[in-house]
């Protein structure tokens, strides 16, 4: 039989007469991963270099020129590759090979640190990774070697070939053997490819189902030894979790609820990532705590977290854990991690932000309206190292905000500031019976008595004088978290606010108006039964009866006695408002509206066209209508004309026959208001004259008919306007 050896060619060639191995010898086995943390870091900083793989950085600096006595010889010519398929050789001196291992990676490190090259700081930071590879595995930098010239050859754009392989380094014996495994089995870009290169980034560690989806796109029957002893010690990772969770559902059902804990925490340590075994630990938590949480069971001090509940907010605090002795060969300081979820639903755990280093927490996104729980998990350099501590349940349901009382007339408003999410709205009054100045003020409720409220509070009218007690709460639908919870209100726990109703001035009901024949307008009132009645000059929107106008310069006036005498300005308008004033209160009342508009003034009519006249003329302010009659030949004709539309278009227009008319225009008043009316304006237009019978078609008598100002000799195209267009009144034509 023979033997291979380093250097040695195998002579022969394949039956068949291609590339490949002698007849009968079987592919060489390539890797199925390359079996390293890190590797797509070292990966990308050998690229960067320059390198084609990681046998440029393990060969070292090339010798620089007249460093050796034999630097200047001629040589023969021979294969500087290296050997690959049986472990990883570099030529050395004369015939002989020299395998990569602890000292050759050590020698070769201090070689790119003596080394000129730009790149030799990075290169001797990379031997230093290979020396930490080759400890852990002799045969890791020929794996890693092995697997990026794999890789390489498979994707180049004319497949694995011998002469490929060459090009990349591999010594000429090696080069056939290997192109010809490539093609048979080394995969190609896609998930088998990433997977392969990143697994190891996960595993080992604590993300045991990562691990396990990455490892469902390998081989499942690997022939890398490698490769098979990892998924070996993965699944048996899985196994010894499962068990450990069967075991603490089995405990869990017998009520040992600190034992099924325990069985829990173990399974989440072996298996950070694993949501099934973290709910479990998190539900075994809160039945523990439950029972130490009981009247009956004593519990140690900083077991417990410290919940409030301030409006829109949950704050939480705790005191440093005493975890379990096994824990302290983790090392390091211990940290916390807070997770919220449903009550009766851990596997819908959150985790909630938290400031390093404290032991308090303040959750600003804590759902409205739903029993929640929070747990503090403490933490060892990233690991679970001791059982959660789970609170009660909480439940977030704010009050309003900014609350502000303030009497109205007959009786108080509440204003206030809800959470969006609110959805209903109580308040309860009661009659205060003891009001003592920095002290809450107690109250009997009256029958139990609801005052409808809405979003942003409410008024309660009549009451009065005196101080009322409300409690007001906000209703927050009920999230199905429980049986019997939906299509119910969570309320509030209430909030007590004091208001005081004061007594107000009654306003004044009846109101006379008179106008003169001189254009004054008299009104008068009956006063009101509570304070004093003044009419005053409102400038504002009308304000309906009753309403508060304390605090308005129209308020503070001076009041008016008996009646008053109104005479507005020419085109303008004016709001009479009767006031009612007690003390500092005013309540508005009756209110008239007397305007003044003006006459219509440059008034014009002009006939445009046979039976149609434009009528222009200034608008009469403030009138919103203004009333265009037109009589001509004992008919008379009206229409109503709009200002807006007026002030568009400019002119109104009106039919017309071409006997004499008479037009007459003025404001229209306005039918809530008192108005002093203006004359009419009037115009007239005469008589118009039937035209001259038409002369014969293509007449010298009907050119000059129709263009009676353009004489034939003007060397131009005649020119003129038919006579009804250039007839304007009192131009005599």
């Amino acid at each position: 039989m023979e033997r291979w050896r380093p250097g040695i060619r195998v002579e022969g060639a394949s039956d068949d007469g291609t590339d490949g191995p002698p007849a009968g010898l079987p592919l060489p086995v390539l890797p199925q991963f390359p079996g390293m943390r890190g590797f797509a870091e070292l990966d990308a900083v050998i690229g960067r270099l320059g390198f084609r793989h990681a046998a440029d950085l393990l060969r070292g600096p090339a010798v620089e020129a007249g460093t050796s006595v034999f630097a200047t010889l001629p040589k023969a010519a021979t294969d500087d590759g290296f050997r690959i398929l049986d472990g990883l050789w570099f030529p050395a001196r004369g015939r002989a090979w020299t395998r990569v291992d602890l000292s050759h990676i050590r020698e070769t490190a201090e070689r790119w640190r003596t080394s000129s090259d730009p790149r030799a700081g990075t290169a001797a930071a990379l031997m230093d990774t290979m020396e930490t590879v080759v400890r852990d595995d002799p045969m890791g930098p020929r794996r890693i070697v092995l697997w990026q010239v794999c890789r390489a050859l498979k994707d180049r754009a004319g497949g694995p070939t011998a002469g490929a392989a060459e090009a990349l380094g591999v010594h000429s014996a090696d080069a056939a053997p290997l192109a010809s495994a490539v093609t048979a089995g080394f995969p190609g870009r896609g998930p088998a490819r990433d997977a392969a290169e990143s697994v190891n980034e996960v595993w080992p560690g604590e993300r045991l189902r990562e691990a396990l989806r990455i490892a469902d796109l390998l081989p499942s029957h690997p022939t890398d030894h490698g490769l098979a002893n990892f998924l070996a010690r993965l699944n048996e990772r899985a196994d010894a979790v499962d068990r450990l969770m069967a075991e603490a559902r089995r405990l869990g059902t017998l009520g040992e609820l600190r034992a099924a804990t325990v069985s829990w925490l173990a399974a989440v340590r072996r298996a950070s990532d694993d949501d099934e075994a973290m709910a479990g630990l998190l539900g075994a938590a809160t039945l523990l705590a439950d029972a130490s949480h009981s009247p009956d069971t004593a519990s140690p001090s900083d077991a417990t977290v410290r919940v409030s509940v301030a409006q829109r907010a949950v704050t939480l605090a705790w005191s440093a854990a005493r975890l379990p002795r096994d824990t302290a060969r983790l090392g390091g300081p211990v940290s916390y991690r807070v997770l919220r979820f449903v009550d009766g639903a851990p596997e819908q755990a959150v985790e909630v932000p938290r400031p390093e280093g404290s032991l308090s927490v303040l959750d600003v996104g804590a759902p409205i309206g739903r029993r929640v729980r929070y747990a503090v998990l403490p933490l060892r350099r990233g690991q679970l190292a001791g059982v959660p501590r789970v609170t009660g349940v909480v439940l977030l349901v704010p009050d309003v905000e900014d609350v502000r009382a303030v009497a109205v007339p007959d009786g108080v408003r509440l204003e206030w500031r809800a959470h969006p999410a609110a959805a209903g709205f109580r308040a309860v009054r009661s009659t205060a019976r003891r009001v003592v100045p920095e002290q809450p003020t107690d109250g009997v409720p009256v029958d139990g008595l609801l005052v409808p409220a809405g979003p942003r509070g409410f008024v309660d009218r009549p009451l009065g004088p005196g101080t009322y007690l409300y409690e007001v709460s906000c209703g927050y639908p009920a999230v199905p978290d429980l049986p019997g919870d939906g299509g119910e209100l969570v309320w509030s726990p209430g909030l007590r606010v004091a208001a005081t109703s004061v007594e107000w001035p009654s306003p004044v009901e009846d109101m006379t108006v008179r106008r003169l024949d001189d254009g004054t307008v008299t009104v008068d009132w009956r006063p009101p039964a509570r304070g004093n009645g003044r009419l005053v000059e409102w400038p504002g929107l009308p304000m309906a009866p009753g309403d508060d106008v304390s605090g308005t310069p129209a308020a503070r006036s001076a009041a008016g006695d008996g009646p008053v005498s109104v005479v507005p300005e020419v085109r303008s308008r004016v709001r009479m408002t009767a006031v009612s004033v007690l003390g500092d209160r005013a309540v508005a009342g009756a209110s008239v509206l007397v305007e003044r508009p003006g006459a219509v003034e440059d008034l014009t009519a002009l006939r445009t066209a046979p039976g149609t006249a434009e009528v222009r003329f200034r608008w009469p302010e403030p009138a919103v209508l203004v009333l265009v009659v037109w009589e001509q030949e004992g008919r008379r004709r009206e229409r109503r004309v709009a200002r807006s539309r007026y002030l568009a278009e400019r002119r109104v227009e009106i039919p017309l026959t071409g006997r004499p008319c008479r037009i007459e225009v003025s404001a229209v008043p306005r039918p809530d208001a008192v108005s002093i009316p203006a004359v009419p304006s009037t115009t007239s237009l005469p008589h118009v004259p039937e035209p001259p019978p038409q002369p014969p078609l293509g007449s010298r008598a009907l050119a000059l008919l129709s263009f009676p100002w353009t004489p034939w000799n003007s060397g131009g195209a005649p020119r003129g306007r038919p006579w009804w267009a250039r007839w304007r009144p009192g131009s005599g034509g």
